[in-house]
């Protein structure tokens, strides 16, 4: 029997395939987080009508905590995802009489009928791709560090520690933003894994390996 696919999941229509596995893929998390909260806040109403009393369960930190996760947890996925928008390979190169090359040119690695950043590719690419850079490579990481450095007067209060311990525990108060630089090393990471195969497996290897050992230094 066959494997389910997401191609199973849509029916015809004139966005491509590709795009259409893209921002499902994307929307994946925020679907998960969605239905987590919606869960999350049942089960507390629930808790808070049986028992008449809200005393020790505090709603606010179960839901900010959650999301937080999920946030997390599909980060590499969301990197992967959108990265994968610019991956491209090159298929054929020009040759000489009499041979002739039928595919000159680099093409999208999800639509290899599709040369990259030309018709529907650089639309999305420059559209989709390009924003989503900027929020999980740039915005995510700055607003962390930005984030714990403001309040690093706070650190140790039972109630900050409580909503955002995770951000910073394990490190010291000088390095509480260190968790946006261990977000960047990530998001390295799964760079060379996107973008390695298209200089060979040798260089693949080579390019990991850097960011490992840049990452165990650091």
């Amino acid at each position: 029997p066959q494997t389910l696919t997401v191609e199973c999941l849509f029916s015809a229509g004139p966005m491509p395939m590709p795009i259409r596995k893209t921002i499902f893929y994307l929307c994946v998390p925020v679907l998960l987080l969605v239905v987590l909260l919606l869960v999350q806040g049942g089960i507390a109403h629930c808790k808070a009508y049986c028992c008449k009393s809200s005393h020790g369960f505090n709603l606010l930190d179960r839901l900010l905590g959650s999301a937080m996760t999920v946030v997390f947890v599909f980060i590499p996925s969301l990197v992967r995802t959108t990265f994968g928008l610019f991956a491209c390979v090159t298929v054929d190169t020009p040759t000489a009489e009499p041979y002739c090359a039928a595919a000159v040119g680099r093409y999208w690695i999800f639509d290899m009928g599709q040369q990259c950043f030309q018709g529907y590719h650089a639309r999305w690419a420059f559209g989709l791709g390009v924003p989503l850079l900027v929020v999980l490579c740039l915005v995510l990481p700055v607003a962390i560090a930005a984030f714990t450095l403001h309040n690093r007067s706070a650190l140790n209060t039972p109630t900050f520690r409580k909503h955002y311990g995770f951000l910073y525990g394990q490190y010291k108060a000088s390095c509480c933003f260190w968790e946006a630089v261990v977000l960047l090393q990530t998001m390295l990471l799964v760079a060379a894994a996107v973008f390695g195969f298209t200089v060979g497996p040798a260089f693949q290897v080579l390019i990991a390996s850097a960011l490992l050992v840049a990452t165990l230094v650091l």
